[in-house]
């Protein structure tokens, strides 16, 4: 069978002279071209160029096949350009369902850039603590910072982990100080985590480190608990890349060897199988995996 880049450096060969000048426009090394040529000879059985000290010219079968493999360069071009034209001509709806922190800074700033790409792809966003029923239907994809799925032909895709570390108030730091590491937690007033993100393991780690009686208030979500904290209450986990933007709070210390948290693009089978919704994953995992930067922090503890 004809392999479709062999007639490519055929036709380059052709065109240029020479298998030197072809390899620098292919970007390929010249042993590579040649030998290319002579696995294309072979399958036709047939000598197609006349090789000489000034280059390669083509012989009178590979003059008669010459047209032949430009009308397969024209069907691949345009199978090529068709293929570009669906890419980015999909359309549809997407209901996409993310914990609050996720959709503000992660979900809307990547739902723009692939609706640029894809105009006619509509977004239905649904801020939510609590998980909505991918395998019912009630999102179509799923941000999220457990693994849990709802069957086992859930689709999910895994993203860099989010860097955690403990936080406090400027006016609580200047009353009581702040903790240097995890055994000084115990002397201080602490906000802790309630609901669906005090199932995290982030959350296991700082209840190993206190009692209850350092608890002096609790929140549900990420954005409660830096509004907890900017009013004073006391110390509490925050991504860092939430903890380090906001206003008013100061980084404690980062707990050794990191403190992490691992989430996820998640579809049902159903779901995944349409194609704006295929694409969309792939775009928004791709984008994610780019900005590692924002999403480990970019400011050391205090």
């Amino acid at each position: 069978m004809l392999d479709w880049n062999d007639l490519r450096i055929f036709l380059a060969v052709a065109r240029s002279g020479s298998a030197f000048a072809a390899a620098r426009e292919l970007n390929l090394n010249q042993t590579t071209v040649s030998r290319r040529i002579e696995v294309l000879e072979h399958a036709l059985g047939t000598t197609v160029f006349v090789r000489t000290t000034r280059g390669s010219s083509l012989s009178s079968d590979g003059a008669a096949l010459m047209p032949y493999a430009e009308d397969v360069e024209t069907a691949v071009q345009k199978l090529e350009g068709e293929a570009g034209r669906k890419r980015r001509m999909l359309s549809g709806e997407i209901r996409v369902t993310a914990p609050e922190v996720m959709m503000t800074q992660f979900v809307g700033p990547i739902t723009l850039r692939f609706r640029e790409i894809h105009p006619d792809v509509r977004f239905d966003y649904v801020s939510a603590e609590h998980r909505l029923d991918l395998s019912k239907g009630e999102a179509d994809v799923a941000f999220r910072a457990d693994g849990a799925v709802e069957s086992e032909t859930m689709i999910r895709v895994s993203l860099p982990d989010i860097a955690w570390s403990f936080y406090a108030s400027q006016g609580y730091e200047a009353l009581h100080g702040l903790p240097k590491d995890p055994g000084k937690l115990s002397g201080h007033r602490i906000v802790a985590y309630a609901g669906p993100v005090a199932r995290l393991a982030v959350s296991d780690f700082l209840m190993t480190h206190i009692s209850p009686g350092n608890i002096v208030a609790t929140a549900n979500s990420v954005p409660g608990m830096a509004g907890t904290l900017r009013a004073g209450h006391g110390i509490g986990l925050l991504p860092s890349l939430i903890g380090d933007l906001s206003a008013g709070l100061v980084r404690c210390f980062d707990p050794p060897g990191g403190l992490v948290s691992q989430w996820w693009i998640m579809a049902s089978a159903e779901a995944h199988q349409l194609p704006h919704i295929r694409a969309f994953m792939a775009f928004a995992a791709d984008a994610i995996r780019a900005d590692r930067a924002l999403i480990s922090g970019n400011r050391p503890a205090a």
